[in-house]
């Protein structure tokens, strides 16, 4: 169904000025049926009405409504327009920078603080701003306790904060389907998380650990409304995606009061790319950039403008050479022209291959950066494959995924097609562009290729699946059943301890019970 572009736009500025959410033009299809969904349960007749429903929070009168149904039809809109897709130990990369970098910079730092300022004991406060079912701020969680052996002579506060309620109350009760695992080594899940049927609880020591609330970025007044003073670390991944440029700068301002000096914000990769970062000091890692709030606090205010490529600084593994950059190395470092040329150019492709053992040593290299984080070396690594082997399947698709996780959708793109040139049946290079293109929210190119993956395997259990997740999302629920029953049959052939393909360690019983559950939603 669609509306006109009057109400349409009205409804999306209102949305906008509540909530800071945008709603982007490749999402207005989608955000029609949900509007309409909404019209349906409210028994309303047009998005006109809908809009004046939305508009009473904050008027006094009501006639049809009380003034308290306002404000829960914006939970419910918000629930609607805000579900999040996470698990633990999401992006490996900033995982195991937080991990093996910076909380341990923070660490000690504090420690030390805390014996010069004679303090009884010394403090950690992380922030898990947009932290949808709880998965990250646990992970964190964990973390912390790994890293802090004495963490009762500790303060330590982790705090996840949601606008979406119903998160909220999930992330509290701590329990979760083993698809939240699909990262996880064994032994972490073991030790951190205790079975309950066929779901998992997270440890009370953990769960002592954390505290969450809902929490509006856009609107409410932090860091003092919720004396959110001296953050350590802000984690806010996947949340600027919903956010316009003002309500963006606006959040940047608070996450910067709210910041210690010294202290990190993480965000997705590329999240902020061209917005304005205020005072925010943008700071280049192997696996990242993150952004630091000056030691300094006569930091002078950048006016508004956008912070300049001179400002950037590159910081490697070896702590003894983590120095400013001169400007021009910067810019060389983040002009994608200049990182990787096109790597058949200036060589044939008839050229006698490199011995074997030359280029096998610098792929396994190039994996070892890659499963560390350490994507930007992968992929210089996986350049030297290319120039010795203008052939090698594995060098291209192994760039594509680095640049894919580096945020670069453009680059691993253009290096996933030159992968399909080598092998243009391969289903995991197409799996990578399928996910690219729903990241890019080009849903009709998604399923296009997942699609495309069936035609080349047609038992590809995950290909079914999400085919079926896309088509749901756009509310055409008959053939998103469709394709799960697809899916249960191919799983019913597979033996139940059986693991599926392209699912982390999940066993075919596993994922049928997943499946059945997701069918029995639908109506």
């Amino acid at each position: 169904m669609t509306m006109n572009d009057l109400i349409m736009h009205n409804l999306i500025q209102l949305i906008s000025t509540h909530t800071g959410i945008q709603i982007r033009k490749q999402d207005y299809k989608d955000f029609c049926n949900k509007i309409y969904s909404r019209l349906k349960i409210l028994k309303l007749n047009t998005p006109e009405q809908y809009y004046e429903v939305l508009l009473k929070v904050s008027q006094l009168q009501s006639v049809s409504y009380k003034e308290n149904d306002s404000i829960n039809e914006w939970k419910e809109l918000v629930m609607l327009l805000t579900i999040g897709e996470t698990y633990f130990f999401r992006d490996r990369g900033q995982i195991n920078l937080i991990k093996n970098k910076i909380l341990p910079e923070l660490i000690t730092k504090n420690r030390n603080n805390c014996h010069k300022n004679k303090d009884k004991k010394p403090c950690l406060k992380i922030w898990s701003a947009g932290c949808s079912s709880g998965e990250e701020p646990y992970s964190l969680a964990i973390i912390v306790k790994q890293l802090i052996p004495d963490l009762s002579d500790w303060n330590i506060l982790i705090l996840g904060t949601d606008i979406n309620p119903e998160s909220i109350e999930k992330a509290q009760e701590g329990i979760y389907d083993s698809w939240s695992f699909r990262q996880v080594e064994p032994q972490i899940q073991k030790q951190y998380f205790h079975q309950r049927k066929m779901r998992w609880e997270v440890d009370r020591q953990i769960r002592k650990l954390v505290k969450f609330r809902c929490m509006n970025l856009s609107q409410e007044a932090f860091p003092n409304q919720f004396d959110l003073h001296n953050i350590d670390i802000i984690v806010c991944r996947n949340v600027f995606i919903y956010f316009n440029s003002v309500a963006i700068a606006t959040v940047l301002e608070k996450f910067y009061q709210t910041l210690i000096p010294g202290g990190y914000l993480i965000a997705g990769h590329t999240e902020l790319h061209g917005q304005n970062l205020g005072q925010l000091q943008p700071i280049i890692f192997p696996g990242s950039v993150v952004y630091q709030r000056s030691e300094n606090l006569q930091v002078a205010s950048s006016s508004g403008s956008n912070s300049s490529a001179s400002k950037l600084l590159l910081k490697s593994d070896s702590p003894q050479e983590n120095t400013s950059i001169k400007q021009k190395s910067v810019l060389n470092l983040n002009s994608s022209k200049n990182v990787m040329q096109t790597p058949t150019q200036g060589r044939s492709l008839s050229q006698n291959p490199a011995p074997e053992t030359a280029y096998q040593s610098v792929l396994k290299q190039a994996e070892i950066f890659f499963h560390s984080g350490e994507y930007a070396r992968a992929i210089q690594a996986a350049k030297q494959v290319i120039l010795l082997q203008p052939k090698h399947f594995d060098a291209y698709f192994l760039t594509a995924q680095a640049w894919a996780n580096l945020g670069e959708s453009e680059q691993a793109i253009q290096y996933c097609q030159q992968a399909l040139q080598v092998d243009n049946l391969s289903e995991k290079a197409y799996y990578l562009l399928a996910h690219i293109a729903e990241e890019k929210g080009d849903k009709e190119q998604a399923k296009a290729l997942f699609k495309k993956i069936i035609y080349l395997t047609p038992s590809s259990i995950g290909a079914y699946l999400e085919i079926s997740s896309i088509y749901a999302k756009e509310g055409d629920i008959d053939r998103a059943k469709k394709m799960l029953n697809t899916a249960l049959e191919l799983l019913n052939n597979l033996s139940a301890e059986e693991y599926v393909e392209s699912y982390h360690k999940i066993t075919a019983s596993e994922l049928l019970l997943q499946v059945k559950a997701i069918l029995s939603t639908f109506k």
